[in-house]
């Protein structure tokens, strides 16, 4: 019985500590545009990860939808992508629900040199052009 329990709170622990994970994570942090973008995600409750990218002219982001809204990620992403352009007019503006451009965009977040951001934006615009 003891067994029983303590096993129970072992695997408990686990997972709740595996939920530690923040889920909304930009490339700067400290940036205006930057916050603004995480304050509008957290507005949208059908948002479970959300990876956001801005630099010079371009913001990127990638969402993870919510498992009971997964049936309308391409429609959330689109919304999501018309208020940020209608906020942001002279940006090139991408939201996508892609699990290939969030897993890259994902990649981004730890490169530091400016120019190889700027490269590598370019792929995510160039991946998220593609169709599967």
């Amino acid at each position: 019985m003891v067994r029983r329990f303590l096993g129970i709170a072992i695997c408990l622990l686990l997972l709740s500590a595996c939920g530690a994970k923040e889920k909304i994570v930009a490339y700067d942090e400290q940036d205006e545009k930057t916050k603004e973008i995480r304050q509008e995600i957290e507005k949208m409750n059908n948002i479970h990860k959300a990876k956001i990218v801005v630099v010079d002219s371009d913001i990127i982001v990638a969402i993870e939808v919510k498992p009971l809204h997964s049936f309308k990620e391409q429609k959330i992403a689109s919304d999501l992508q018309k208020k940020l352009e209608k906020k942001w007019e002279h940006y090139d503006v991408l939201v996508s629900s892609d699990f290939k451009l969030l897993w890259e965009t994902d990649k981004l977040m730890s490169e530091q040199n400016k120019q190889k951001v700027n490269e590598k934006i370019e792929h995510l615009k160039k991946l998220a052009k593609e169709e599967t």
